[in-house]
């Protein structure tokens, strides 16, 4: 009996745990692109998902977000972007400095970057998580103290992606977390629609990574 009780409370967890990752709340769906979000486990900022299929491959999606310098063109009022550091074609730290409307200052974020793709499923999953005392903080910009994102790219068929971007942020200053919840999904949305328009560019719908299995 007393084994029985222990599967049985072990169950009950594992349940709970999946309910918790399945809590997604609807927020709207425009031009093929579904946005979500959930609460926090350990925090009033809520989670963003947003997801959408797209016409391309994985070695094209890999080289426009790995293309930090051009993170200004096509990721949410990002201004500039710059790689500080990069270890190898999977690991890479990097900088990024982004435009809020007045009277709001300006953000900027040090981010540590992985890159990894499942040998079996051909998933590629890019995590990126803030590390802001990598850098000292500049004068007249609020340094973004906590984020972290996951991209997962998943390859449907010979010419479509999945996409999937799930972000928590924490926009630092005084900035209230009702506040930050009521307008987070809108930087996601725009940059997966951006993203979509920017990697039919034939710099990235042509490129081949050594890498990166399509």
């Amino acid at each position: 009996m007393r084994k029985l009780f222990i599967i049985f409370a072990m169950l009950l967890c594992i349940a709970d745990v999946d309910g918790q990752q399945e809590d997604w709340e609807f927020l709207r769906g425009e031009d093929g692109i579904e946005v979500y979000s959930r609460k926090s486990a350990d925090s009033p900022i809520k989670e963003i998902r947003v997801q959408n299929m797209m016409k391309t491959d994985l070695s094209s999606l890999v080289a426009l977000m790995k293309d930090v310098d051009n993170h200004k063109n096509w990721t949410y009022a990002n201004k500039k972007a710059e790689v500080i550091e990069r270890y190898d074609a999977y690991s890479w730290v990097f900088y990024g400095y982004s435009n809020a409307p007045w009277p709001v200052q300006d953000r900027d974020m040090v981010i540590n970057a992985t890159l990894s793709q499942d040998p079996v499923t051909r998933v590629v999953t890019n995590e990126g998580n803030c590390n802001p005392e990598l850098l000292p903080e500049k004068e007249g910009v609020v340094r973004v103290p906590e984020c972290r994102s996951v991209w997962t790219l998943e390859p449907v068929g010979a010419d479509s992606v999945f996409v999937t971007l799930e972000i928590k942020i924490d926009l630092g200053g005084s900035l209230p977390a009702w506040l930050i919840n009521m307008v987070s999904h809108k930087g996601p949305y725009q940059t997966i629609k951006n993203m979509e328009e920017e990697v039919r560019k034939p710099k990235y719908r042509n490129a081949k990574l050594d890498y990166i299995t399509n």
